[in-house]
């Protein structure tokens, strides 16, 4: 009997914030769910990482191999700009 091995799907998660940030490894995950899971998760390092001293506007975009598949956009900035 042979046994066939499961090939994961292979991933890479491409961030920027005005300077690109080209993820060349990628990552091997089961399925665009846990893909979807890893992406969040990078968008929460992110959103702790913003400040208000000027526009920040970061996205993350993952690829399935060379195709698209999500992308997510983080911005933030202070509209008021007398905070007292």
């Amino acid at each position: 009997m042979r046994v066939h091995a499961l090939v994961m799907p292979h991933y890479f998660f491409h961030i920027s914030n005005g300077h690109p940030f080209k993820d060349t490894s990628g990552e091997e995950l089961p399925d665009d769910n846990a893909a979807w899971q890893e992406a969040l998760r990078t968008v929460r390092d992110i959103e702790a990482n913003l400040d208000l001293d000027g526009t920040n506007v970061w996205s993350v975009e993952v690829k399935r191999e060379d195709r698209s598949i999500f992308q997510i956009h983080v911005s933030a900035r202070r509209t008021d700009p007398d905070p007292s």
